[in-house]
């Protein structure tokens, strides 16, 4: 239990606001006893469309949901008016059933009651086979709204004649479903509540199928349905996140007496579910509550899921998301690279990321600082002057704006070998000297109109930051200058070796070692290109495979013309780019040498 003591500071752990225990917000709660969180990962995985999830990949789900205190997981069976259920349904409880994973299997099936207006389509006993067959043991009739007293009548005889036949048949226990619980008349569904709990039913799920209900309304209903109860039956609340208020609904029923039914990463269809992981840490951070979950182990299982489902929480998903402990903002990024997930209080959140099995992370975006250069130089070993620093900063700054795509930063390791590369230029080139300039327009061996174009876009910029501003010149080129710097490139349709001497030379070198029909496919398929485009074939060839560079051809030959002009210029830029680093690496050791 991470906050037993309900404490606003643990040190190294937690660090939130004492207003969230003061006793006029903490009075009035009344916390389910005992408190039983349900998860429906599995099925609401199972319902999430475009899941990729096999039999194998519903196991490890499973084992691992066990494995960090899950003890109660829940699947369905539907008939859906048919007289078989789902196959694909069936399934899945066999596969989850057919393991001893620790918890209580909860099974809703739509075919054990109707709505009362007629008899039920199958009967009971039929159904309660069928899913003890498949390794059932707890199963869960639903109770919808009859459409009238009448049929609320009949509909108890149904429930009473279910439970008899789970009865004789053996089932382990009951648990009773009560959808649209925001929308229907409700003492009619309180009735009928207490009717099943006199019949024996275990536990009572309330579901706002919906999101019908507020938070502050939810706390309400709860309350006002438990009060009305004849006998403390343990009662669980389930709910969508239409509003985006899953989490808050489901810490409000908690705060009135009811367990949350919840699924990692919100697995679910529509808007998704209440998540596991926000209902759960809320809960232990915030209330103070012992959710019985291991919490270390959330961000790891949370990934299990995202990897067997094949769909990603989104970024900026709290606390599992991969934005949730990046920090990019200066005094975050400075303060993560200088302590990282060992700070305390946490960096810019209320949690400290180890609790989860998270760790902090960070990037060079598109804003930055000078503490961000010391911080990184310090992290690196290298100690920069006053007037080093601003030039070092200028030049990362310029690889960031470099960047023509999402994700527009620069990770650890990309940030710290620029600065590297970016100290090493600047003690090697006066500020305002054109030794640098000269160098770059002299690697990128394009055609004197080029050459005049780029130097007229690039004198002045700091020398470490020529690579970047070069990539960012000929993206923005017009179209004629692309054209000529395109024509001095030796084209990937010449059967020949490049020259040993030149850049190509390198840049081809996984092509060059190819077999000789890759080699001769690419020719081919390049000229074909240059015919079907008007211009040469670009691409950053450096280490490229010769399968790698063929297939892309193969790709962007028949690409729209238009969409593919764009693309080219982009990876002339980066040719380009990568021959300016070079260049400046290069004349970085003459400086060294001369020195």
């Amino acid at each position: 239990m991470l906050n037993p003591d309900r404490q606003h500071r643990i040190d190294g752990s937690l660090f939130v606001s004492a207003f969230d225990f003061d006793p006029a917000v903490i009075e009035p709660f009344t916390f389910p006893a005992p408190f039983e969180l349900i998860d429906s990962t599995i099925r609401k995985s199972y319902f999430t469309a475009g899941a990729i999830t096999t039999p194998s990949g519903f196991l490890r789900m499973s084992e691992a949901l066990a494995g960090i205190g899950v003890r109660h997981e829940s699947v369905n069976v539907n008939w859906s008016g048919s007289p078989d259920p789902s196959p694909q349904d069936l399934a899945l409880l066999r596969t989850v059933a057919s393991r001893d994973f620790g918890f209580t299997l909860n099974v809703y099936a739509d075919a054990l009651l109707g709505n009362g207006a007629g008899a039920p389509a199958l009967p009971v006993r039929q159904v309660i086979d069928v899913l003890q067959d498949a390794g059932a043991r707890v199963l869960a009739p639903g109770i919808v709204e009859a459409p009238d007293a009448a049929a609320q009548e009949r509909q108890k005889d149904q429930l009473a004649a279910y439970f008899a036949a789970a009865s004789e048949a053996g089932v382990e226990a009951t648990t009773i479903t009560l959808a649209q619980v925001g929308l229907r008349d409700f003492e009619r569904m309180v009735e009928m509540a207490r009717f099943a709990v006199d019949l024996g039913a275990r536990r009572l799920d309330l579901m706002d199928s919906t999101s019908s209900m507020s938070p502050d309304a939810m706390r309400v209903f709860v309350r006002r349905f438990r009060a009305l109860l004849d006998r403390d039956v343990p009662l669980t609340m389930h709910m969508h996140d239409e509003f985006g208020l899953a989490t808050a609904g489901a810490v409000a029923a908690v705060t009135a007496g009811a367990s949350p039914d919840v699924a990692m990463n919100g697995m679910s269809y529509r808007c998704g579910f209440a998540p596991f992981e926000e209902v759960v840490l809320a809960l232990e951070a915030l209330y103070g509550v012992d959710t019985g979950i291991d919490l270390s182990g959330i961000t790891r299982v949370s990934r299990i899921v995202a990897e067997e489902t094949g769909l990603e929480p989104p970024p900026l998903k709290p606390l599992v998301g991969g934005y949730a402990y990046l920090k990019h903002m200066p005094g975050d990024a400075a303060a993560a690279i200088r302590t990282g997930s060992r700070a305390f209080p946490p960096i810019s959140h209320g949690l400290v990321p180890g609790v989860i099995g998270q760790e902090v992370t960070w990037v060079w975006g598109g804003l930055s600082s000078d503490d961000m250069v010391r911080a990184l130089a310090e992290s690196t070993g290298i100690e920069l002057d006053g007037a080093e620093l601003p030039r070092v900063r200028a030049a990362l700054d310029a690889e960031v704006a470099a960047v023509p795509a999402f994700p527009r930063w620069l990770s650890p390791d990309e940030a710290g070998a620029r600065l590297i590369a970016a100290a090493q230029v600047v003690r090697a080139f006066p500020a305002e000297g054109d030794d640098a300039l000269d160098a770059v327009l002299t690697a990128v061996e394009t055609t004197p109109a080029v050459r005049d174009h780029l130097r007229a876009q690039l004198t002045g910029t700091e020398p470490a930051a020529l690579p970047a501003a070069l990539r960012a010149a000929v993206s923005a080129a017009p179209v004629d200058v692309v054209i000529s710097a395109l024509g001095a490139l030796r084209s990937l349709a010449d059967p020949g070796e490049p020259d040993p001497s030149t850049p190509s030379a390198v840049e081809e070198r996984g092509l060059s070692g190819e077999v000789a029909a890759i080699r001769a496919a690419v020719v081919e398929l390049a000229a074909r290109y240059e015919r079907t485009h008007g211009r040469r074939f670009a691409i950053a060839a450096a280490g490229r495979t010769g399968a790698d560079i063929l297939a892309e051809l193969a790709m962007r030959t028949g690409a729209d013309p238009a969409e593919e002009a764009a693309v080219n210029t982009g990876e002339l830029a980066l040719i380009l780019q990568g021959r300016a680093r070079a260049a400046l690496d290069s004349a970085v050791r003459h400086a060294v040498d001369r020195a």
